[in-house]
């Protein structure tokens, strides 16, 4: 079944993510809001609608949660990779754009905001996965709407039926 509405994917996504004060041991805090997550959500399914051919609607209410649901629609995994990607884009930009590195004379250096550097290898490799699974799942669209049905007048005769 798919979502009833953002704040239901939203839910699901944080508890992919693991996005809780207990795993975040260094900050102990939620590291993106329901807001950030759910325009995260919103912009996945636009970049999969619009930047690869052919163009699709794909909605909230065409999101494929359950295996076995619907041939036609967009997978949860792949939305939600796309979002993770939206995700790490946006805090690795934070993140690059508020580090700093320093030291003290005893040689002790010390990182602060630098986790853009870990984001940047998740990043990298999650693009290439999602990459191929919207172009897969597009070339499917793309083959249906081409080859849809198109009906046989022997489809209707007892004889070949």
């Amino acid at each position: 079944m798919a979502f009833a509405s953002y704040r239901e994917a939203v839910v699901a996504f944080r508890r992919y993510l693991n996005d809780i004060p207990q795993l975040n041991t260094l900050d102990r805090e939620m590291e993106s809001t329901d807001d950030e997550l759910e325009d995260f959500i919103f912009s996945a399914l636009n970049n999969i609608n619009m930047n690869y051919t052919p163009a699709t609607q794909y909605k909230l209410a065409n999101i494929v949660v359950e295996p076995g649901e619907a041939v036609a629609g967009v997978p949860w995994s792949t939305v939600r990779m796309g979002a993770l990607l939206e995700l790490l884009q946006i805090k690795g930009i934070i993140s690059a754009r508020n580090a700093i590195t320093y030291s003290d004379a005893g040689g002790v250096t010390v990182a602060e905001m630098d986790k853009y550097g870990r984001y940047l290898t998740f990043l990298n490799v999650l693009a290439a996965r999602y990459e191929k699974a919207v172009t897969t799942m597009k070339i499917r669209e793309n083959i249906t709407n081409a080859f849809g049905g198109v009906a046989s007048p022997l489809g209707f005769d007892s004889y070949y039926g």
